[in-house]
């Protein structure tokens, strides 16, 4: 549960919640919310600034537990609109051009494809492994003959040279690899007295290369290489094969080998299942053959490994190994990957890059199937990369852990604790001491999906956070597991920007740059996932970025127009912040489909900024109650005694709110206007309030604030207005669900309240304006400026651990309205993630803004 500050503050709506009371707000009737609430900027009328010629903020911070004294509040002014005509008309993107329908038949040429891919997902696709087919390669036949068992692989072996004289990963030159793998055809060609240019080219290479091992680092050392590597080269100096024995560096990696092997006793390798059993061949002069066996997976294999399997299988002759390897051989043919199958691994990563890249709706039913599949194999001890996998690795277990909850999978964060140390820290397999960048990166990721009390969750978010800004600033750290395109850019924006200050178009944009499509990861060897790093994601990816983001431009567009037609840019006292409302929801909502919700959401918003500006800046408290009395009404007849700017917004108002029913009554199927006019009754009603506060210098208790505080900031107006747009019918009975009632509501309202709040305390208070930092300083005076914004911070964060809940369990909702919901309080967090990012749009917003609307990809 949130924190006391944030229970205090939901307690004080229960009356309003259950309808049991009607509050009397300066004649105006607060009623019951039948509604729930998401993102507005009528926040930003308590974080106005005064500005000096650098655009800095002037504010005064008066004590923080007394009322304003002076009799007029200090007169705000805004820094001017960014996004002008002339300067959107520029930016506009040239995708809307003659080759439009070609580029859109391209996609859905795609989208066939990544489905087939999806389709096709069996046990895990990658490349060829030359140091685990030359390990199978030596398996003699079982009928005694003097032959291979599996001949096709010493043919494999034999055409598949490199022309530098090494085997291994062509796309990708790393020492390490090349030299193991060309270490293991080397001697396997011997072995069988055959390739004997083969061998020749091979040592020569080894030779020409060895001392670069030195120099690379070690982080691009495979698993286990100093297990096999000097297991390996003892047996080529058995075999008289001309090698640079004594180089030094060699006999550096055999230390590192002595020291590894001194921390894991024998009796544990051979009693309970670790990652040595992915590297058996490179320990088979202290293996006890019988009682290894006891670790054998189900499938047969030893963890997944060809190259460890075989040489079990040549110590023991155990039928069930050779099974998995003729298995494999009858699936590749004529070789074999460095670990099968990898079918957990697989759909996990092609879920999560398809999401990341922001083109997962196309693919709906491809994520299910393959999130039921993970769900059908998962281990609440955490799972492995294949489905038979005895040992689990972290980077799976979160990966699995973060997708499955998110989709409404019942699965435990407990699964983490299988992979931490007596100190607290983590590791990607238990048992090893190093980590690396993806691995933690993942587990960091997962953190933040956490609920109520998960105490793992938190730990793992710390040490994760810990790592990754230390690898950040040590220019030497590495990835112990992937080579990646751009993994500094991925830390970085998930340190930057966390879950939930993040929206899922930013995150798409950033990602398309930062996505490898050739992208290699790190086992024994060297290999590839055609179904994870995969061009045709990234053009499906850059071609949908870039049609959607068009659509979104005509749409900004059009409410451009719109917000002049209203006459709106002949108002004084508010800002023109059309664009960045509407990025706020576009960042989220973005689907071509929903234009409705996002039209309805800006206009909603707009109208939110602007009366709430009317109330505290124009006219008197008979001016608003007389524009109240009009809404209540809802009667054009009163216009006539309005002042001039108070009649633009009314008419702009009535005129707008009368389209939406509109709209609502051929989406919904029925007339929603009265339940549309019940909603601004109630806003304007928290407007007036505020006003008085203002003009009677009072500092209200918390309780107070909250209570109408969590009204004003205008998000339960404008998210359910749009909830009718998201393509769901909603009945009375699920919008009374969705109401004030909701505790998903609750806690969303009082974090975006309490956000806003913690960065626009100084200038309010400047302003003689009361808020959620002052007037809990009034009710607790011994409480400090810092202790206050303590306790709320940890009150926002609490809170979002439940919106965290209420997100993936909250089955009252529709699935859309509550992302609608969650994704709007998400826009909240980032707006005010350091600053009033409302006010000071244009050094807070313009980038991600630009980012997001106006620059396309580069195809």
């Amino acid at each position: 549960m949130a924190q006391a500050l944030i229970s205090s503050a939901l307690t004080a709506d229960t009356c309003l919640a259950r309808g049991s009371r009607l509050s009397e707000i300066n004649g105006a009737k607060l009623t019951q919310f039948a509604i729930n609430g998401a993102c507005s900027f009528s926040s930003h009328r308590v974080g106005r600034s005064q500005w000096n010629n650098n655009g800095s903020v002037v504010a005064s911070l008066r004590s923080s537990q007394s009322p304003v004294t002076d009799s007029t509040t200090v007169k705000r002014e805004y820094p001017p609109a960014i996004w002008k005509d002339d300067l959107i008309n520029s930016l506009i993107s040239s995708y809307q051009s003659a080759d439009a329908a070609e580029k859109e038949k391209r996609a859905e040429s795609l989208i066939a494809e990544i489905r087939g891919m999806f389709k096709s997902m069996g046990d895990g696709e990658t490349n060829p492994s030359a140091y685990d087919t030359a390990w199978v390669a030596r398996v003699p036949a079982v009928n005694g003959s003097n032959r291979p068992q599996f001949p096709q692989t010493l043919h494999w072996i034999l055409q598949n040279q490199l022309s530098d004289g090494s085997w291994g990963e062509e796309l990708c030159f790393l020492t390490y690899d090349r030299i193991l793998a060309t270490l293991a055809c080397v001697i396997t060609l011997t072995l069988w007295g055959t390739g004997d240019i083969q061998v020749r080219k091979g040592i020569e290479f080894i030779k020409t290369h060895a001392a670069r091992l030195e120099g690379e680092a070690d982080n691009h050392r495979p698993s286990g290489f100093e297990l096999v590597f000097i297991s390996m080269l003892n047996e080529a100096k058995s075999l008289g094969l001309d090698l640079p024995y004594e180089l030094p560096f060699f006999k550096l990696i055999n230390e590192m080998r002595e020291t590894k092997l001194k921390k894991i006793p024998v009796n544990v390798i051979h009693a309970i299942p670790t990652t040595i059993l992915y590297s058996l061949e490179g320990l088979q002069e202290i293996i006890d053959w019988e009682k290894i066996m006891k670790l054998q997976s189900k499938d047969g294999s030893f963890l997944s490994s060809p190259a460890s399997t075989a040489a079990v299988f040549m110590r023991t002759g155990d039928r069930k190994c050779l099974e998995f390897l003729s298995f494999v051989l009858n699936k590749f043919t004529d070789h074999v990957p460095c670990h099968y199958p990898l079918d957990l691994f697989e759909r996990l990563w092609a879920v999560d890059t398809v999401e990341r890249l922001g083109i997962d709706r196309h693919f709906k039913n491809e994520i299910k199937e393959s999130l039921d599949y993970v769900y059908r194999h998962w281990d609440e001890r955490g799972i492995g990369w294949a489905r038979e996998n005895i040992v689990g690795d972290i980077d799976d277990t979160a990966m699995g852990i973060r997708l499955l909850r998110l989709h409404g999978y019942n699965v435990s964060s407990d699964a983490l604790k299988t992979f931490r140390d007596e100190h607290g820290e983590f590791f990607c397999f238990m048992g090893q001491t190093q980590r690396g960048v993806t691995d933690m990166l993942n587990v960091h990721r997962c953190s933040q999906v956490a609920y109520p009390g998960e105490k793992i969750m938190e730990e793992a978010k710390l040490c994760t956070h810990r790592y990754l800004t230390n690898a950040l600033e040590n220019v030497g750290a590495f990835d112990k597991w992937a080579l990646k395109k751009d993994l500094q850019g991925e830390v970085e924006y998930v340190l930057r920007y966390p879950w939930h200050r993040s929206l899922p178009r930013l995150e798409a944009r950033n990602y398309v740059e930062q996505y490898g499509a050739n992208d290699v990861w790190l086992g024994k060897s060297m290999y590839l996932m055609k179904s994870v790093s995969n061009a045709k994601y990234l053009e499906l990816a850059k071609l949908d970025y870039n049609s959607v983001q068009s659509i979104h431009q005509k749409e900004i567009q059009q409410l451009q127009r719109w917000w002049k037609s209203c006459g709106f840019s002949q108002l004084n006292f508010t800002p023109e912040r059309v664009v960045e409302i509407y990025f706020a929801v576009a960042a989220s909502m973005f689907e071509p489909e929903l234009a409705e919700c996002r039209s309805v959401y800006t206009k909603s918003s707009i109208f939110a900024v602007i009366l709430s500006d009317l109330y505290e800046a124009q006219g008197s408290l008979d001016d608003m109650m007389l524009f109240s009395q009009a809404v209540k009404r809802w009667d054009m007849s009163l216009v006539h005694r309005m002042p001039e700017e108070m009649k633009i917004c009314f008419v702009g108002l009535y005129q707008t709110v009368n389209e939406i029913a509109e709209q609502g009554r051929k989406t919904q199927g029925r007339d929603v206007l009265p339940y549309l006019r019940n909603l601004w009754e109630t806003q304007l009603a928290s407007y007036t309030k505020e006003a008085k506060w203002v003009q009677d210098k009072h500092v209200p208790s918390f309780e107070e604030y909250m209570e109408n505080g969590k009204v004003s900031v205008g998000l339960a107006t404008i998210v359910l207005t749009s909830a009718l747009f998201t393509g769901e019918i909603l009945s009375d009975e699920v919008l009374s669900k969705m109401g004030y009632e909701s505790k998903f509501l609750q806690l969303m309202v009082s974090t975006g309240r309490l956000v806003n709040d913690t960065k626009t305390y100084q200038e309010k208070q400047g302003r003689g304006v009361p808020s959620a930092i002052q007037c809990y300083m009034k009710d607790h005076p011994q409480t400090t400026e810092k202790e206050t914004l303590d306790h709320i911070y940890s009150s926002i964060q609490s809170a979002l651990l439940e919106l965290n809940w209420e997100l993936v369990n909250n089955r009252q909702m529709p699935e859309s309205c509550r992302k609608l919901v969650f994704n709007a309080a998400r826009a909240l967090q980032l707006f005010y993630m350091e600053r009033d990012g409302f006010t000071l749009a244009h050094l807070e917003m313009r980038e991600l803004v630009q980012k997001c609307l106006f620059e396309p990809v580069a195809m």
